[in-house]
């Protein structure tokens, strides 16, 4: 499914792009998996220019052909038909039966302190921390340090870009692409260290209205009551999307974070005499991902606790 995860990221990482444009130093938080399920859903009944918008907004447009033989194969021959199959197959594969977690994930971190957050604003928050073995990247352009906290049995993850040095959260998002996110996250890269971990306690409930949004990566016509073309779904004419709405949830806290809904596993790691610190006390970007796709079920930016 290498290729549905890439989707994956894409269309997040154009999400996060626009989001950030249109909420200037604002809080991020949003579900791209989520999205990406329900547009799909849209797109089953979508034709023509509409559906060709939807496709490439929801880089599904080369994803049909790389997909496995099953999925090929599958009763619902269509391009959208087998992507929609291996999306189902996905949710599948990370709420497995004997899973942990449901769209979730969970840690602990224990010990809290009061420290400003983001210098030159006299904001004080609570900041807890922990000592353990993590993967760790130290980025030199832009300067960032890039963290990877394992939840749920491994089965889940949290990473953290965190500007360094006199690098600022904007000149890595400037720079953050498919490449560019696979490369600051690449093995090569991540390197297991005792590290000193210290991260806010915070929570973000946000709401989207995601129409304008959309249009602006090139879904039009799906909104247009006129030009929409969805009768896969109904014969009827005048049938459009009219609204996009996206709610989503992140508590972060010394019980764990929670993503949705539920809590996971504690985490127990080895102490090593050298530590790394990892000091959360400035604005920064953060993605839940799924470790057995690779796939991101939540992207976030800390702009404000």
């Amino acid at each position: 499914m290498d290729s549905l995860s890439t989707a994956n990221v894409e269309f997040c990482l154009d999400m996060f792009k626009e989001l950030s444009n249109n909420t200037v130093g604002d809080n991020i938080f949003f579900s791209p998996l989520s999205l990406l399920y329900a547009l799909s859903m849209i797109l089953l009944g979508a034709r023509g220019n509409t559906a060709e918008q939807m496709e490439k907004v929801l880089h599904f447009n080369h994803v049909a052909e790389l997909l496995q033989p099953e999925f090929k194969d599958s009763a619902e021959c269509s391009q959208t038909g087998r992507v929609h199959s291996a999306l189902g197959a996905l949710f599948r594969q990370i709420n497995q039966p004997d899973s942990t977690s449901t769209l979730s994930a969970a840690n602990r971190l224990y010990g809290t302190q009061a420290i400003a957050f983001h210098q030159g604003k006299s904001v004080i928050v609570d900041m807890m921390y922990q000592t353990g073995t993590f993967k760790l990247a130290i980025i030199q352009e832009p300067q960032m340090q890039v963290l990877e906290l394992p939840y749920a049995g491994d089965k889940l993850s949290m990473i953290i870009l965190l500007p360094a040095g006199s690098a600022a959260l904007e000149q890595i998002e400037k720079q953050l692409n498919v490449k560019m996110f696979y490369t600051w996250t690449s093995s090569s890269n991540m390197v297991e260290r005792d590290v000193e971990v210290h991260l806010p306690r915070f929570r973000l409930e946000i709401n989207y209205e995601l129409n304008s949004l959309l249009k602006s990566l090139g879904m039009t016509d799906v909104f247009n009551q006129i030009k929409a073309d969805l009768s896969g779904i109904s014969s009827a004419k005048g049938l459009y999307l009219s609204k996009v709405l996206h709610k989503s949830y992140v508590d972060v806290n010394e019980e764990g974070t929670v993503a949705a809904a539920a809590t996971g596993d504690n985490l127990v790691v080895k102490r090593l005499p050298i530590r790394t610190q990892f000091m959360a006390n400035h604005p920064f970007l953060f993605f839940i991902k799924h470790t057995g796709t690779n796939t991101i079920l939540f992207c976030g930016k800390l702009a404000s606790p």
